[in-house]
Order: C-alpha cells, then sequence, then structure tokens
C-alpha cells in the first residue's frame, strides 16, 4: 500500500514545482512582451492568448492525470479516494474507536442518531494544523483523523468529507454544507454536514449535532453552493 502513495506524493511534489515553474516563466515571458517593442496591441493580446490557453489545457490535463491515479491508488488498495486526497480506510478507523462506539457503527440496526453523535465526538478530538506551504500534497488515510498520529487534522472539509464517506459506507444519507459561520467573534468559511434522517446539523469541527434553527441561532450560516463538489481534482494541488 505504501508504494502506490508514495509514487503519488512525489507525482504531487513535483506537480507542484511544474506549477511554480510554469508560474515564474509565464511572469518572465509578459515581462519580455510588455518590453518587446510591438507595433500593434492585437499582437500582444494575441501572444498573451494563445500562451494563457496552451499552459490552461497542459496544467488541466497533468491534474486530470493525477487525478486518474488517486482513483487508481484507492482502488487498487481497497480505500477509495474520497477527496483532497484523502483515502477511505473504515476498518482501520473503526480499530481507533472505542469497542462501544465500535459496536454502534457495526451493529445491524444502526442509529443514525448514536452513529451521528459518536463521529462528531471522535473528529473534534484531533487539533493542530501546518501552515508551511504546501502543507496538503502529502496523500493520507481517513484513520489518521481518529488515531494518535501527528498528522495534522485541524481543517473543517477535511472532516466533513471523512464524516461523509463514513455515513455513506453505513447507509445513512448526509448532505455538505458549506458557507460562512459566526465563531469567536470572527466570520469565516466553514464546511458541516445536514443529516435528513434525524434532521440535524452536524458539526465534527465544533463538536456539535444540532437541530437547524439551533445551529441557525448559534453560528448564523450563510449558505452557498460550495466548492467541494470539487474536492477530489482540487486534492491534486492542495487540501
Amino acid at each position: 500500500m505504501g508504494n502506490l502513495y508514495a509514487i503519488k506524493n512525489k507525482m504531487n511534489q513535483a506537480l507542484g514545482a511544474f506549477l511554480l515553474i510554469v508560474f515564474l516563466f509565464s511572469s518572465h515571458c509578459i515581462a519580455n512582451v510588455h518590453q518587446a517593442k510591438v507595433k500593434r496591441c492585437g499582437d500582444v493580446l494575441k501572444t498573451l492568448g494563445l500562451a494563457s490557453v496552451k499552459s490552461a489545457f497542459f496544467i488541466s490535463g497533468v491534474t486530470l492525470g493525477l487525478t486518474g491515479g488517486s482513483e487508481m491508488a484507492g482502488y487498487v488498495n481497497g480505500t477509495p479516494h474520497i477527496g483532497l486526497s484523502i483515502y477511505f480506510d473504515f476498518e482501520e478507523i473503526l480499530s481507533h474507536l472505542d469497542p462501544s462506539d465500535r459496536a454502534v457503527l457495526t451493529s445491524s440496526q444502526k442509529s443514525p442518531h448514536a452513529v451521528t453523535s459518536i463521529l462528531v465526538r471522535a473528529l473534534s478530538q484531533k487539533q493542530g494544523d501546518s501552515l508551511t506551504p504546501f502543507p496538503y500534497l502529502k496523500p493520507i488515510m481517513a484513520s489518521s483523523y481518529f488515531d494518535d498520529s501527528d498528522q495534522p487534522s485541524n481543517m473543517c472539509r477535511h472532516k466533513a468529507i471523512i464524516m461523509k464517506a463514513i455515513l455513506r459506507h453505513l447507509g445513512i444519507e448526509s448532505n455538505l454544507m458549506t458557507g460562512t459561520i459566526d465563531g469567536d467573534g470572527v466570520r469565516g468559511e466553514h464546511v458541516w454536514l445536514f443529516i435528513p434522517s434525524i434532521n440535524q446539523m452536524a458539526d465534527p469541527m465544533n463538536n456539535m449535532v444540532l437541530s437547524p434553527e439551533d445551529y441557525e441561532s448559534r453560528f448564523h450560516p450563510k449558505n452557498y453552493s460550495g466548492v467541494m463538489r470539487w474536492a477530489k481534482p482540487l486534492g491534486i494541488i492542495g487540501r
């Protein structure tokens, strides 16, 4: 398992370096165009337009190729890629839960409310995040958000898509919610979930399971159709 993920990690790092080179080269070319004695503005626009189109096609092709690599790596290892370069290893997640919680998640008669409460509590425990450049190029396992490792795990969108993947695996419907909320006097971007079967908002970042009305009263969310639908391709260049 480790070899495929190590290869993907190297590919992502190479892509990051390549994109930086493309950016620097493009900046150099643009500077030269400005310095050149071009008689017509149309020539400048045409040159820049063609360069932009070629760069966009090339970068898109590389990104799509690496996205396919992510899907293939997850498929081969039996750990599906759920987005943002996170791979879903359910059995390993179970191994890090308390026996009583594990029993709830594996019961043939699952309580959506009990499952939701367990996952929100468990995911909220892991804290810490990295602020280094390109911190999320390295692919990680969903179980790292439940174990005792030093994996930075304090991003709301990571916790939300991991929780959604677990709920989907257990046959419980959930919807990702994206928008801005009020927190500690500052309004910021946030990702959480809505569980239709119990009519509850689940927020694994803030360790809360609330009715939509109570969540509205507590956080004053402003929802929008979010970027989480792009979680898989975005996982190639960052999280």
